[in-house]
């Protein structure tokens, strides 16, 4: 299995035998003459595949790069992707089709991390997953945030000295449920993936034709042209053919993890919101504000009439909670139901693994 992370390393697995193939089907296409060292009865071969598939049309090949969408491009440095990122899918023409060309085992995809997230948002788009009961989900973690623990233990009496240790008592313990509800949502997303087929099958068909990176222009790969060096040649319509694309993705099995990311902003920022001019912390930022706020508060407020030290710690709990409870319901609408947003949120990020090398 691949995982985004190692794409960096990873190149497509064309040899030059698999070029010389493209290069054959042009040429028998009309394209410019070509005959391969390499294939054998090259000019024969490329004839067959004409024939046998029925293409009609001058052969012909892409440019070597396309622009991408804006929509692509936002999950990119400022100024979009660019480079090799940009390769089209489309290996070759013939006539009016873009088709892709397959021989033997190759690369479903390649690229960085920055074309992990756009691909993994675009086919979680795509597959409809279900951003609010996430949001849903999330809400009930965040219910059940604070702690109910037995604090006779702390032999805590009332001074001031203890005043303070009980409200850092009552900080830790919330902080310690915190990541409680943080682990409990990271298992709650990888099953909303898991379950999907669809998100399954969108992530491939992304990955396969490119659809939503190139905005269907030339880049965008629409048909599969799976051959043998015989030509002995089968050709598949991804985009009408949905049982050609199950077949691969069922090779592909995406299984999407997700690992909190290293961003030290406390600011709500995504590929949506890139500036994170919002005034809405991120979930521990939000957690560690508002509890450190409330504790000082109550702390210099000292003790109520008849109040004891448990008393004042269930003070901070509920004056902790009643501040979360708010902040959770202005955070919900800033996230507005965006699945990057909410992961942003709670400053998370997806890693995907899937088989790479398909058999076509």
């Amino acid at each position: 299995m691949r995982t985004f992370k190692q794409y960096n390393s990873i190149t497509e697995s064309n040899t030059q035998k698999a070029y010389d193939m493209e290069k054959v089907i042009v040429s028998a296409a009309g394209g410019p003459k070509f005959v391969s060292s390499n294939i054998n009865d090259s000019v024969k071969v490329g004839e067959k595949i004409i024939k046998s598939l029925k293409l009609k049309g001058t052969g012909s090949f892409p440019e070597n790069t396309y622009s991408a969408t804006s929509k692509w491009n936002k999950y990119f440095k400022a100024g979009g992707a660019t480079g090799s990122t940009l390769t089209p899918k489309t290996d070759l023409f013939v006539g009016d089709k873009r088709i892709s060309l397959k021989t033997g085992t190759a690369q479903l995809m390649s690229g960085g991390t920055s074309e992990a997230a756009a691909t993994f948002y675009s086919a979680a788009e795509k597959a409809g997953v279900d951003k609010d009961d996430l949001i849903t989900s999330l809400g009930k973690h965040i219910d059940n945030l604070l702690p109910s623990t037995d604090m006779r233990k702390l032999g805590i009496k009332g001074n001031k000295t203890d005043l303070e240790k009980a409200g850092k008592f009552a900080e830790i313990e919330i902080l310690k449920k915190a990541d409680e509800a943080h682990q409990a949502f990271k298992v709650d997303l990888r099953k909303a993936f898991k379950t999907n087929s669809k998100f399954a099958e969108a992530f491939t068909f992304e990955a396969m034709t490119g659809d939503i990176k190139f905005g269907n222009n030339n880049g965008t790969a629409e048909y599969f042209l799976i051959t043998d060096y015989k030509g002995n040649a089968k050709i598949y319509n991804a985009f009408t053919d949905k049982g050609y694309v199950k077949k691969i993705a069922k090779q592909v099995r995406p299984d999407v993890k997700f690992k909190s990311s290293q961003s030290t902003s406390s600011q709500l920022k995504s590929p949506s919101n890139p500036k994170g001019k919002t005034g809405f912390y991120t979930f521990w930022s939000a957690v560690g504000v508002g509890v450190k706020m409330v504790m000082e508060e109550e702390i210099h407020k000292g003790f109520m009439l008849n109040e004891g030290v448990f008393d004042f710690i269930k003070r901070v709990f509920n004056k902790a909670k009643s501040w979360l409870s708010n902040f959770w319901d202005k955070a919900k609408k800033a996230i507005g139901g965006k699945l990057e947003d909410l992961l942003s949120f709670m400053t998370l990020q997806p890693e995907i693994n899937f088989k790479n090398n398909i058999s076509w």
